[in-house]
């Protein structure tokens, strides 16, 4: 068995599974990163989680579906089984973190009684991406490598899109605690492997799945090269990470609007300050379309420094200034800090013009 991938992502495992979507709403306060541009700074949405985070590995089946039917309205162990982890994914929701995990102990405990395989490589995959939704990156991989055990138990290889998920989110988890160039390597040994996949006639995986892969990796490559200041290249990986998701999602989807802002910053860090205002008014205006999108006033207040940048002081203020009553008013810190930081950014050029 090949482990040179694995030891190069620190034998980490996650795979997402589409049984559960959405129910972990982004949490951009425990992400999001702030670069200088000339003085005038645009927020950069960075992900830490795939979108439909944190279901689990098991894409060969649904996990709801792994026991029989039995008898109309009896209450079987299995059904509170699956009640519970449904419960303990709703309090994630939330923001019950705590009560989550315990949730998941106890279901934990049940799935052993029920000597369920299935089901208890499945709770560790979420109690995993629990605790990277609580920032324990620790204790995060000693339950990832429990899945990956398992998994490798079951005969997967390494070159499984499940294991290539494993190392797209090994190498994310090592972007985001800093450790740039490893994040690079992993990537790159990903990226090459659904490249490889994608050539060939048949696979056994859906082919709309590893090209979604093949995007989610390619955008988080992106973030990975803006902080080791490979702009240029950013750039290219987000323009085909968004030809990619546009294909498959259409264009008024989160994470093609994530990656239209991403190219707004990226085109103001290579001066390209027209096509930054236009990325992001695309992005602004595909977001109407989403009910609720928290990042919507994240958008405005970009494009409002992006006005600033232009010396269009009026403008900007306009739209930083809405950007935070909105933010204000739906008790979304992270927007409000960007937009503070627009109106701070303004307030220092008006006292400037007025000395």
């Amino acid at each position: 068995m090949q482990l040179n991938a694995f030891k190069l992502v620190q034998r980490v495992v996650f795979r997402v599974h589409r049984t559960i979507e959405n129910l972990f709403p982004q949490r951009l306060s425990n992400v999001r990163r702030i670069f200088p541009v000339q003085s005038k700074e645009i927020s950069m949405v960075v992900l830490r989680k795939n979108p439909k985070f944190p279901t689990a590995l098991l894409g060969s089946f649904t996990f709801w579906n792994l026991f029989k039917k039995k008898e109309e309205g009896e209450e079987t162990p299995e059904d509170k089984l699956v009640m519970t982890i449904k419960r303990s994914i709703l309090c994630v929701q939330r923001g019950e973190l705590n009560k989550a995990e315990q949730m998941l102990h106890l279901a934990l405990r049940m799935a052993q009684d029920l000597q369920s395989k299935d089901g208890i490589t499945y709770i560790y995959d979420v109690m995993a991406n629990l605790a990277i939704e609580k920032g324990e990156f620790e204790k995060a991989e000693k339950l990832f490598v429990n899945v990956m055990q398992r998994l490798f138990g079951d005969g997967l290889k390494e070159t499984h899109i499940k294991m290539l998920h494993i190392s797209s989110k090994i190498a994310h988890m090592a972007g985001l605690q800093g450790n740039y160039e490893k994040a690079k390597q992993g990537f790159e040994w990903t990226l090459q492997k659904l490249e490889e996949k994608l050539k060939l006639k048949e696979i056994e995986e859906e082919i709309e799945d590893v090209r979604e892969l093949w995007a989610m990796t390619k955008n988080w490559y992106g973030q990975t090269l803006m902080e080791l200041e490979r702009v240029k290249e950013a750039k290219e990986c987000f323009l085909a990470a968004l030809e990619v998701l546009t294909e498959i999602y259409g264009k008024a989807h989160k994470e093609a609007l994530m990656l239209l802002n991403n190219l707004g910053f990226v085109c103001i860090r290579l001066g390209e300050i027209s096509a930054a205002e236009d990325y992001l008014q695309q992005a602004l205006t595909l977001a109407k379309e989403i009910p609720d999108l928290a990042e919507i006033h994240v958008f405005r207040a970009n494009l409002g420094l992006v006005y600033l940048h232009q010396g269009l002081l009026q403008k900007a203020t306009e739209f930083c200034t809405l950007s935070w009553r909105l933010s204000k008013k739906t008790k979304n810190d992270d927007a409000l800090d960007q937009a503070n930081y627009c109106l701070e950014e303004i307030r220092k050029v008006q006292e400037k013009k007025s000395q």
